[in-house]
């Protein structure tokens, strides 16, 4: 795999991983709105951060950019 298609494959997967730690932020939110158990609403929103922190470390700088 040469460099660049290595950045671009990085760039990708840190995307996929922002997009899927916000799904997950996103219904914790929903699912546990107006309920008494914001412990699991938290660990939830815990693991979508969890997530979503390594995709944006991955996909801070766009693979084309030098």
């Amino acid at each position: 795999m040469t460099g660049r298609a290595r950045a671009w494959a990085l760039y990708a997967v840190g995307r996929l991983l922002q997009v899927t730690g916000l799904v997950v932020t996103l219904v914790a939110a929903t699912a546990f709105f107006g309920t008494s158990s914001t412990t699991a609403m938290l660990r939830m929103m815990l693991a979508g951060v969890v997530i979503f922190v390594p995709g944006w470390l991955l996909a801070r700088r766009k693979a084309g950019a030098s």
